[in-house]
């Protein structure tokens, strides 16, 4: 407001001669300067609403005063402002269902800021919003402020109405002649009350599911579908849904044309169509096809292409043309390499398909990505390219994020009535010095077992694409009826095939391992052709091993898509002869959403040389728990062949798991599983009707200092006891937890 003087400026303008501003606790200077107004200046009427507008734009007033005094020379200036209150105290009254500590933490509010009008209802509109999304729809917020004090501090007071949860009693589709109420409330996110679902109705979600029904008809072929209507009605908690709905006419995919393509022929180009004429008119079917008619292109580099739908509606048909101007291929000029504070860039680098001077090509892109995510270092990797000119050349860029732990310590427990308590530490540092090295050392102890390792890998030899390691160990274990002591050492060599995802391994490992005799049970009596006395004795054995493992798995920690497929021959001379066949298979498939299937099944069998080559106990194939050979629902290497009731192992093994997972993220999924398989003297007694079967429920989760921890919980279909002198068998529950482990 400003006085009655002020009626002359709007006639004619005047010159000011002093400006001063009067306020409670803040700078006068402040005032003045942002007003704008300075001495000498023409004052006008204009000039004055602006400065007004200026001070209250600090958001630090409630009230702007400007007062004019005219003298001969010109006229005086005089700014009164009303500071708003600062805070005091904030507190809550009448709220049950949300505690005061989630009220302020939702706020925010700290003593002593600034209490302006739209910081207030701002505070108020979150309160009710968090309301809303517990139920709480008709909740009210108001709130009230006490009288400043003398140091302009003021306490606010929300006042809560929380009513009742509303949730949906009945939910109502009018004018839906196609399709009935069931297959449409399918699509929404609110639901109606049934024993299983709580049906809290949310209001926000409500507007989002009147978009839904639309998306669901177009899915369906009805593309002037709309929602025409609807009523919300409540009543003691309950809210009544009335949706109205227009269907319109369905239609049919008509003729798909293509104009302007000259890099693809149009045979290539139908292939990649996820629509076909006479079908009825997808809208999710053929925004699909767009995306793969522009992965096609950009496969080629052709990323700036524009692809361009023009549809006409011929009856109840809709032809569509592709209109595409396919411009230049994108080259690319730089690749960089950003967030790598710890990692060497070379070791991210070697990773990289997609090389400076070349095409752009999304394959090679997305390759990279998944090399580098499996490098095990790094928590995201993103892309980004920044167009360079006119002619398309871009700069390439991958925004990695390091893990938090630079290393691991794996740690694990377990017990079991064959095992009892064992446990082991792992210090394990897979990136070096930063530059992919890894070196471990693992100790094992327990009641029935102890182990040490030590072990080195560089998995760029000399610059090139070769992985060298070593490793070194001593292992005591006690099984059932007998020890086993293990000294050994090895080396590896590894590198890339001429087949996309594979690689070839070399090892070589010298052992010399035995039984003790006087860990022999007392009441051990060989009654069949295996004696375990044969192995009391030292035996040294020189075990090449070769294998073959392509690996297209899109996380090899916790994977979803791809495959895992492996062959491996070891041969072992010396004390012990023998040749060892295994194969390994792993199939993933992604579903909707998150879930995934995983299919596994491995082979293996062991065989002597000669007739008179014996193959010892502790080199047999053991089934049960987890690992390699797991049958979850079972203790560890607790099935085998059985001779007098002692496990001998076997010549052969058989695995089957089947896994149903719900990946949320890389680093937490969870999982139901049936695993079924045993061990057989030999090959040629493999027998599918008896296969030992275990399911249950996992969760594996990837935490930083920890690596990964996996909880399995399955039951054993198929253990064995005599009852009446005949073998009876039974179901029983096993658990499996490891820490630190990949299984």
């Amino acid at each position: 407001m400003f006085s009655s003087l002020v009626l002359s400026l709007i006639l004619s303008s005047q010159i000011i001669i002093s400006v001063e501003a009067e306020t409670n606790q803040t700078d006068s200077l402040l005032v003045i300067t942002q007003s704008g107004l300075s001495v000498g200046n023409e004052l006008t009427q204009s000039e004055l609403q602006n400065a007004i507008r200026r001070v209250y734009n600090l958001g630090l007033y409630s009230q702007v005063v400007i007062d004019t005094t005219m003298i001969a020379d010109g006229v005086k200036v005089k700014l009164t402002v009303r500071e708003f209150p600062r805070l005091k105290k904030i507190d809550f009254v009448g709220n049950r269902k949300i505690k005061i500590k989630e009220l302020k933490d939702l706020v925010n509010a700290k003593e002593g800021e600034i209490l302006n009008d739209k910081k207030v209802f701002d505070w108020q509109q979150k309160i009710k919003d968090r309301y809303k999304e517990k139920g709480f729809v008709l909740a009210e917020i108001g709130y009230t402020q006490s009288r400043p004090d003398s140091n302009n501090k003021a306490n606010l007071v929300f006042q809560i109405e929380e009513g009742d949860r509303v949730r949906i009693r009945q939910i109502e589709i009018e004018g839906n002649e196609n399709f009935p109420d069931q297959a449409i409330e399918g699509k929404l996110n609110n639901r109606e009350k049934t024993w299983y679902r709580k049906a809290n109705f949310k209001e926000d979600e409500f507007k989002k599911d009147l978009d839904r029904i639309v998306e669901f008809y177009k899915e369906r072929g009805h593309l002037d579908a709309q929602v025409s209507d609807y009523n919300l009605s409540y009543d003691q908690g309950w809210v009544y849904i009335t949706i109205e709905v227009a269907e319109g006419n369905k239609y049919y995919f008509g003729n798909i044309t293509f104009e302007g393509e000259t890099l693809f022929t149009k045979t290539k180009l139908r292939k990649a169509l996820r629509i076909k004429t006479g079908t009825v008119y997808n809208i999710k079917k053929a925004t699909h096809t767009l995306s793969e008619l522009y992965s096609l292109y950009s496969e080629d580099g052709y990323i700036y292409v524009s692809i361009s739908p023009f549809e006409e509606i011929r009856a109840d048909s809709v032809d569509i043309t592709y209109r595409i101007i396919e411009g230049e291929p994108a080259k690319i000029r730089l690749v960089a390499i950003e967030g790598n504070e710890r990692t060497n860039e070379k070791v991210i680098r070697r990773e990289i398909s997609s090389m400076p001077g070349s095409i752009f090509k999304r394959s090679e892109v997305i390759r990279s990505q998944r090399d580098i995510f499996n490098l095990g270092f790094f928590e995201d990797v993103g892309i980004d390219y920044k167009t360079v000119n006119e002619s398309g050349v871009i700069d390439l860029t991958y925004r990695v994020r390091e893990k938090l732990s630079f290393g691991t310590i794996g740690a694990g427990v377990s017990y079991s009535a064959t095992d009892k308590l064992t446990g082991y530490i792992e210090l394990s540092q897979p990136n070096m010095f930063g530059r992919g090295q890894r070196v471990y050392l693992k100790l094992e102890k327990g009641g029935r077992k102890t182990n040490a390792e030590f072990g080195f890998t560089e998995p760029y030899l000399f610059d090139m694409p070769l992985s060298a390691g070593f490793d070194l160990s001593y292992l005591t274990r006690v099984y059932d009826y007998y020890d086993k002591r293990e000294l050994g050492g090895g080396i590896s060599f590894s590198r890339p095939l001429p087949l996309d995802y594979s690689r070839g391994y070399f090892y070589f490992r010298i052992s010399d391992a035995y039984v003790p005799k006087n860990s022999v049970s007392a009441g051990y009596a060989p009654s069949g052709p295996y004696n375990i006395l044969r192995d009391t004795i030292h035996k040294t054995s020189y075990v090449p091993s070769f294998r073959f493992l392509r690996d297209s798995r899109d996380y090899i920690f916790n994977a979803i898509s791809g495959s895992s497929i492996s062959y491996q021959l070891s041969l072992s001379f010396g004390d012990i002869r023998f040749n060892r066949h295994v194969v390994d298979a792993s199939f993933y498939y992604p579903l909707f959403w998150k879930f995934g299937l995983m299919f596994r099944s491995r082979f293996g069998t062991i065989n002597p040389f000669q007739a008179k080559d014996t193959i010892p106990i502790y080199e047999r194939f053991y089934a049960g728990g987890t690992g390699e050979d797991g049958i979850r629902g079972y203790p560890d290497r607790s099935i085998g062949v059985r001779e007098q009731g002692y496990n001998i192992g076997g010549g052969a093994i058989s695995i089957f798991s089947l896994e149903y997972k719900l990946r949320l993220s890389r680093q937490v999924s969870f999982i139901t599983f049936l695993d079924a398989g045993n061990a057989w003297e030999s090959f040629a007694k493999f027998n599918i009707s008896d296969l030992k079967r275990g399911a249950g429920i996992g969760v594996r989760l990837e935490i930083p200092m920890l690596g990964l921890i996996g909880f399995d919980f399955g039951r054993g279909f198929d253990y064995e006891r005599i009852e009446n002198g005949r073998p009876t068998r039974y179901g029983q529950w096993q658990y499996h937890f490891q820490i630190g482990r990949t299984f």
